[in-house]
């Protein structure tokens, strides 16, 4: 997995944290630091996974998990391999015949949930993917809450992992069904495929059309677009012949399909392409900023990225360039802090340009 991937990943995972954390490297081997650029975990790992509540170290065949502090929770150890995930890692026990089965525990080490089932995904939503075998031996799936309540049955041939509180199957057909918490089917009628929840809407496809239902499983929008994204900041990106506008959640058009490529909506605004132009717009769809520089980036927690030349800096919504362009390259800003490199050196600035962290390369 290249940096920038596992960059992602791990921002994705820390985004439940009250403390959130950055990841660091020296060569193929991981660390951490906080918000101050304090080494909270030195890199000297093969992995670090950022999970709820507890941060997950693997050197070698053992993990230790590790709070914010970068305490130890849970000293090294070959038991446990999964992250935490909502106060819960999935545990496996050996029965009465030798056998291991898959629980859930907490950190430590009481099994919260029984361990009765011979497969067992993370939290999410407050719900957990589980399998059992059945009589041929075939792993079957169902889906439990956090007291360990089977709100699914294990009978079907695949869930997917949970999200925002619903979980989606797909039989062996490639039919697809979703969820909620109660276990009861919200499936729309003549619905083929649901996406993920986002904004309080699912993205849902029937044949080749898009359209999107509501959490509780109304259809708010039948399909009938044939490119559509996931409801960002109250808007969704569609394609109409041949040309992106932005829909509402009751389906209008509030922005005309006019541009020659568009992003989501972030932090207020779309970056879209118009007549080779890159534009900002509101989501009313007026042109409130055109930047100065040959790409421009997203906003995100009010500064934009964009590349000036070869290299990158940063922009306010006022289109001044705020941290000049001198990075070879950078990320947007996400909890407070940017990744930026230069040649071989990478770092991790604040909003006001000044370094917190540095490596050593």
């Amino acid at each position: 997995m290249n940096w920038g991937a596992l960059l992602a990943l791990f921002c994705a995972g820390a985004a439940a944290q009250a403390q959130p954390l950055y990841p660091i490297r020296s060569g193929d081997l991981q660390g951490l630091i906080d918000a101050s650029g304090r080494v909270v975990l030195a890199p000297e790992y093969a992995e670090l996974v950022q999970g709820d509540p507890l941060v997950l170290a693997r050197k070698g065949n053992r993990t230790a998990y590790f709070d914010a502090q970068g305490r130890v929770v849970v000293a090294p150890q070959e038991a446990w391999t999964l992250p935490f995930s909502e106060g819960l890692v999935p545990t496996a026990v050996k029965d009465a015949k030798g056998s291991y089965r898959w629980g859930y525990a907490e950190p430590n080490g009481r099994l919260a949930i029984a361990a009765e089932y011979d497969s067992a995904g993370p939290f999410a939503g407050g719900l957990a993917v589980v399998g059992r075998l059945d009589e041929w031996g075939v792993m079957k799936y169902g889906a439990i809450n956090r007291q360990g309540r089977l709100v699914l049955p294990c009978t079907h041939d695949k869930l997917l992992a949970p999200a925002g509180g619903l979980v989606r199957s797909e039989s062996k057909q490639r039919t697809h069904r979703v969820f909620d918490a109660s276990g009861r089917d919200l499936t729309p009628k003549d619905v083929d495929f649901v996406g993920l929840p986002s904004d309080g809407m699912v993205r849902v496809w029937s044949g080749r059309l898009q359209g999107y239902m509501a959490l509780a499983g109304e259809l708010r929008i039948a399909p009938r677009f044939q490119q559509a994204s996931e409801f960002r900041e109250g808007r969704a990106r569609v394609w109409v012949d041949g040309k992106y506008g932005f829909i509402d959640k009751q389906g209008n058009l509030v922005v005309p399909a006019q541009f020659d490529s568009a992003e989501d909506f972030s932090d207020g605004l779309a970056l879209v392409k118009r007549e080779g132009r890159s534009l900002f717009i509101d989501p009313q769809g007026k042109t409130v900023l055109e930047p100065q520089a040959e790409r421009a980036w997203p906003f995100s927690e009010g500064l934009a990225l964009v590349r000036v030349g070869r290299l990158h800096g940063f922009m306010d919504k006022r289109g001044r360039i705020v941290i000049e362009p001198q990075y070879s390259f950078a990320r947007s800003f996400h909890q407070g802090l940017a990744y930026v490199g230069q040649g071989r050196a990478s770092a991790y600035i604040r909003p006001d340009g000044q370094t917190v962290w540095r490596s050593d390369e």
